[in-house]
């Protein structure tokens, strides 16, 4: 194979790739642009970072060039290095999945489980100790074809469930060519990665130049239609979304804090029952809507840099109580659908800049407690 062919597939990377990161990453700062880096969706992220790593490859593709020109190189070394890069592309892109909005039922039990970050960096590392003990020659041979594999094997595993989620995100989003473009991707993808450990360098090449392409395309794509989502969402999560408050004592004499809150589509007003301080916190977010009207009811959240000033919100874990007491309930009830955490966080509220974030709900839709709330220490 001449050293010009592996130039031109290490420039192309190096340059097509690093552009597509850059693109990616400045869409995802884009769009988080003003929210505290705890409240960020790293979907977009992780996958432009993804992206970056086979930017690196292509270094490495540039650097032994020269070598792989030569029938008599030993290209163990750049075939173990090319896996581990590999490697830590399906790591990040599977870290991006339970950031997608739309999950098919098959899987989403399991990627949006909180043992998912654990499968993910148990596998990783597995599959990067199996890949140096082969490098090293320590305990299994050291052969191209057995350091392929484990690269394969892993490749196998993660567009797997990219496969689904693409499908599923292009589909729920009315994008069903797309969606069938996406499958076809993925299958050629699969089908590619098998044929590397065939023996044809130009093979290897033009397959991964090809497929790597309408990865990136698709990337793109799946970008620009969540872009397009959340326009539309912001538009049609205030739209009979309403909320209203009461306290009362139970049959045991106990304080009770109830929200009765009407979801965007939903016919039925739907009653939370909460402790007391994350009701607390979201009624103060009711009453400074409500007082302060379409331009304000703004709270601040404390950075971790925080010292001095006394901040609304001490850390975002408030707002995640707030959420998850709201999900646990809906989840309770047949007449609403399911609705994730991030679902849930981008119809009940809205971020500014400096970390501030209020209510979505309109002023004139919220009814506050009559009687006085206690206190919180």
């Amino acid at each position: 194979m001449s050293e010009q062919l592996h130039l031109f597939y290490g420039y192309w990377q190096i340059a097509i790739c690093s552009f597509a990161f850059l693109a990616l990453f400045s869409i995802w700062q884009h769009i988080t642009k003003g929210n505290d880096q705890g409240q960020r969706d790293l979907g977009l992220f992780w996958l432009s970072v993804a992206i970056l790593v086979w930017a690196l490859s292509g270094v490495l593709e540039v650097y032994y060039a020269e070598g792989l020109a030569d029938a008599n190189f030993d290209s163990t070394q750049y075939e173990g290095l090319k896996s581990m890069l590999s490697i830590f592309n399906s790591a990040f892109i599977l870290l991006a999945l339970p950031r997608f909005r739309h999950l098919p039922k098959l899987i989403r039990p399991v990627v949006r489980s909180e043992s998912w970050r654990w499968l993910v960096i148990s596998t990783f590392s597995f599959s990067v100790v199996i890949t140096l003990l082969m490098l090293s020659g320590v305990i299994i041979p050291k052969r191209i074809t057995l350091i392929s594999s484990v690269d394969l094997i892993y490749a196998i595993f993660t567009l797997f469930f990219l496969g689904l989620t693409l499908w599923a995100s292009f589909d729920r989003r009315g994008l069903t060519i797309l969606a069938y473009l996406a499958v076809t991707s993925i299958a050629f993808t699969l089908a590619a990665q098998i044929l590397k450990l065939g023996d044809s360098d130009f093979l290897k090449i033009l397959l991964s130049t090809t497929f790597k392409t309408i990865l990136i395309v698709l990337f793109f794509a799946l970008a620009l239609s969540w872009v397009e989502e959340l326009g539309k969402s912001a538009r049609r999560f205030t739209r009979n979304l309403a909320i209203q408050f009461s306290t009362g004592r139970n049959h045991q004499n106990r304080r009770e804090y109830i929200a009765h809150l009407q979801l965007p589509e939903a016919a039925d007003w739907q009653r939370i029952y909460f402790t007391e301080k994350p009701f607390l916190l979201l009624h103060r977010f009711a009453e400074k809507r409500k007082r302060e009207g379409i331009e304000g009811g703004w709270l601040e959240i404390q950075p971790k840099t925080a010292v001095k000033k006394d901040y609304d919100i001490k850390d975002y874990n408030e707002i995640g109580r707030i959420l998850d007491t709201i999900c646990t309930s809906i989840s309770k009830s047949d007449r609403l659908p399911t609705l994730s955490k991030s679902d849930l966080k981008e119809i009940l509220f809205e971020y500014g800049k400096s970390r501030r974030i209020r209510l979505r709900v309109k002023a004139e839709h919220i009814e506050l407690n009559a009687h006085p709330l206690p206190v919180s220490s």
